[in-house]
């Protein structure tokens, strides 16, 4: 069960040129005062499933203001923990924080959140894939393997703009070289061809090719997706192309982002609200409440990452994928409910609303 606490920030990293990481030590729950000396052996213990996140709480211009983020340290070094936040065009709340967060201050957060862990998923072979910021719960999964010497064959691949744009690059290169069991791999999206010749990564998206040659056996490993909701289904498409199973793919997307108005409409799925009589289309990567929204549909909504089940409907007909923190029941899926904040189609889908 998630509970409230609080948070000290002892430290910041900046670990690219728009990512930090924030790494606090825990200062007590919420039923109790905060202990506010900053003396990390006074720290709290706080338990947590490597890849779980926090929903933290904010001040901002007088106002409370919440927002969901992955743990990006791991279980296995207790005593403190760390998000790490990219600072984003627009971003409310991550611009703060690296505008405004220093050692000392004191934040209210919510958790551990979340099912994206390894630990609930247990098997000898595993594939990470991350884009951006959603990097951040799977260092969390490869550092706590790594912290415990365990024996999991571990395939990782990140895709940045560019090498400097990958976070914990280095760590990242020694954790392969220090564990034989870990094979690490990086595409860089806008590498001009002359770019770093030395440079022997992947240069551009990534596909079914680059995860191929990367990870032959991928089709054996239980594979954790997180990033953009549009990469998430590019890599989705090219693994179950490639000889994955859709049951053996886990993915991680939380917060709501309304789709692009510049994707490509030709390219979505339409969905169906037989009771209202309308139809939206949802492109590639994008949620069914998100594209409702834009669309001005009005749903029922709350939390936006399939934790509180406010958004919960009936599906008629049609496939999704549904990436959920727990809002909703395995009985229930079995008779064909979804969260709408967290349910990407697959083909055209109706819904009983």
């Amino acid at each position: 069960m998630a509970d409230d606490i609080f948070l000290q920030c002892v430290a910041r990293t900046d670990t690219t040129r728009d990512m930090a990481t924030f790494t606090f030590r825990v200062a007590g729950g919420a039923a109790q005062a905060p202990d506010t000396t900053g003396d990390p052996d006074d720290s709290h213990t706080f338990v947590f499933q490597p890849g779980q996140f926090l929903s933290i709480t904010l001040d901002i211009d007088g106002r409370a203001v919440q927002r969901c983020y992955s743990i990006s340290s791991p279980p296995t070094r207790p005593g403190s923990l760390s998000i790490t936040v990219k600072r984003v065009d627009g971003g409310h709340v991550s611009n703060w924080l690296h505008d405004n967060m220093v050692e000392g201050m004191m934040i209210t957060a919510t958790g551990p959140l979340g099912r994206f862990t390894y630990t609930a998923r247990p098997a000898e072979k595993y594939l990470f894939v991350s884009a951006g910021s959603g990097i951040t719960p799977v260092m969390s999964m490869l550092r706590s393997v790594t912290d415990t010497a365990s024996p999991l064959d571990i395939t990782f691949v990140h895709s940045a703009r560019s090498v400097d744009d990958i976070p914990f690059r280095d760590e990242l290169e020694d954790l392969a070289h220090q564990h034989p069991n870990v094979a690490l791999a990086f595409a860089a999206t806008r590498m001009l061809a002359d770019e770093l010749p030395d440079w022997t990564g992947h240069r551009g998206r990534i596909d079914r090719a680059m995860l191929e040659r990367v990870c032959p056996d991928l089709g054996e490993r239980e594979v954790f997706l997180c990033g953009p909701g549009r990469f998430r289904s590019e890599v989705r498409s090219s693994l179950l192309a490639a000889g994955s199973e859709l049951t053996r793919i886990h993915e991680e997307s939380f917060g709501f982002a309304l789709p692009d108005s510049n994707s490509d409409a030709d390219g979505g799925v339409v969905v169906d609200f037989s009771r209202r009589a309308r139809q939206v289309t949802v492109t590639p990567g994008s949620t069914i409440l998100a594209a409702a929204a834009a669309a001005g549909v009005t749903l029922p909504a709350s939390c936006g990452v399939g934790l509180c089940g406010s958004c919960k409907v009936r599906k008629v007909s049609g496939d999704v994928v549904m990436n959920h923190q727990g809002g909703i029941r395995p009985r229930e899926i079995a008779q064909g409910k979804i969260l709408l904040c967290c349910s990407e189609p697959l083909s055209p889908v109706v819904i009983d609303f």
